[in-house]
């Protein structure tokens, strides 16, 4: 850089090549991201139990499998805005914290308000981490590698995922008898609370978030601390072995934003867009995810449903992977657009391909349909889920990320908590019924996305 111009921070990241610390920055960030994707499905597995062991009605389930997506409204918001003002790794951290104390203490719920309260809790850090995680790994990538790093980090989810479904097995299937697991010097534990004890094993990564994580450079910088942010642009250089451009004092000293800085005139279009793209995948995704042990179990056409699950597992690795490549080959916006479009169709798909549902007479029901239907849904709707990630952080200015990436999350929970509840109300006059609302949700989402988004990709973060 020409001596006589003063460096931004994104100037400073863009000069140090990719290496080892941005390696090492994903996996940390990565394995919070995959305990998120964990903590969340661990009540699909346990719900059925907790209705026999509670006698739960379908309104109480429904209300218990959605309280920690109700936590994470309030999660998003209040963590953003707690980011924004204090501090990118002190909320990570603190998040990360919270998320898996609850998850652990779910273990000794003892009725629906008691599981509810410990639920919603969880999920107020669950909430924290998503918004505070994606701001806190975008704000030490280069322009060129950072949409491609930001779907990455939603590629640990399904791994996450996966981590469940293993665990679930374990603790509810393969060393449960008659619903409890013999336990040394304690005797016997229903299984489904030894599932919330592992839950809290994410406490752990707090250890290594405090010692090995420091402030981004962008905040640093953002608080007027210029001297700390060249010290952490100047640590992130040696480490990749390269040098970086340092920044001055000129680097504009804003304070954080409060939530009427997402409407300002500059930002209201993109808030109002991605907040309805949020919307729209929390609604689907949920409204499918939450409800898929019986949704598949009513399907028939499946034996061991934990070997099923891990499946839809792994084949949402390579819609991440798509998506990473696209977001930086064709764009944020037709990529978010285009898988949510593709998600829409493909629910519909798995929805007419159920047992006794003869949409307009197309023949659908069937094995091949079903899995073909729900696998494709999976690959896109994560897919999806990665390019938005990606797209979010970009669309708000540094005063206001964590804020804009809580607001935006925060609605798609409350969709989140709208779509299972709507599924299991609609599922008693069948699933097509119950079904079609979510495949619309997708479609819209593409469709607001493609006609009112902005392309963001190769510009630097403001």
């Amino acid at each position: 850089m020409d001596g006589n111009e003063t460096a931004t921070v994104s100037d400073a990241l863009d000069g140090i090549p990719v290496g080892a610390f941005h390696r090492r920055l994903l996996a940390i960030c990565g394995s919070a991201w995959a305990f998120d994707g964990m903590e969340v499905i661990i009540i699909s597995f346990t719900l059925p139990v907790l209705i026999g062991a509670w006698s739960l009605s379908g309104l109480a389930a429904g209300l218990l499998g959605a309280a920690s997506l109700m936590g994470m409204v309030l999660g998003n918001w209040g963590w953003g805005w707690y980011a924004d003002r204090y501090g990118r790794k002190s909320a990570f951290q603190w998040t990360v914290l919270t998320y898996s104390l609850f998850a652990g203490l779910t273990a000794l719920a003892v009725g629906f308000y008691s599981g509810f309260a410990l639920r919603f809790l969880t999920g107020i850090g669950l909430g924290g981490a998503l918004a505070v995680d994606t701001s806190y790994l975008s704000e030490h990538l280069p322009t060129e590698r950072r949409g491609r790093y930001l779907v990455y980090l939603d590629a640990f989810w399904p791994l996450g995922n996966i981590f469940a479904v293993v665990l679930a097995w374990i603790f509810l299937s393969a060393l449960a008898s008659g619903g409890t697991v013999a336990v040394p010097f304690v005797g016997a534990v229903a299984g489904w609370r030894l599932l919330f004890v592992s839950a809290a094993l994410p406490a752990l990564l707090v250890f290594v978030i405090r010692s090995q994580l420091d402030e981004t450079p962008y905040f640093l910088a953002r608080v007027g601390k210029i001297e700390a942010a060249n010290d952490r642009l100047r640590e992130i250089a040696a480490e990749n072995g390269g040098s970086h451009d340092p920044i001055d004092g000129d680097v504009s000293i804003r304070p954080a934003a409060d939530f009427s800085r997402l409407f300002a005139p500059d930002l209201r279009r993109q808030t109002l867009m991605i907040a309805a793209a949020w919307f729209a995948i929390n609604f689907g995704y949920y409204g499918v995810f939450i409800w898929l042990p019986q949704t598949v179990g009513a399907a028939g056409v499946v034996g061991n449903i934990y070997l099923y699950f891990v499946l839809i597992g792994v084949v949402q690795i390579p819609g991440y992977f798509s998506a990473a490549y696209l977001v930086e080959r064709i764009g944020r916006k037709p990529t978010l657009g285009i898988y949510l479009l593709f998600s829409g169709l493909f629910t519909f798909v798995f929805a007419a391909s159920m047992p006794g549902v003869d949409f307009l007479g197309l023949g659908l029901s069937g094995f091949w349909p079903f899995l073909g239907g729900l696998l494709a849904a999976s690959f896109f709707t994560l897919g999806a889920w990665g390019a938005i990630y990606a797209y979010t952080p970009e669309l708000f200015p540094t005063e206001a990320r964590a804020t804009g990436n809580g607001f935006a999350g925060g609605v798609g929970k409350i969709a989140a908590v709208i779509g299972p509840i709507l599924a299991g109300a609609l599922v008693s006059s069948g699933y097509l019924l119950a079904l079609v609302p979510l495949a619309v949700a997708f479609v819209l989402g593409g469709v607001v996305v493609l006609a009112f988004g902005r392309e963001t990709m190769g510009e630097q973060l403001a």
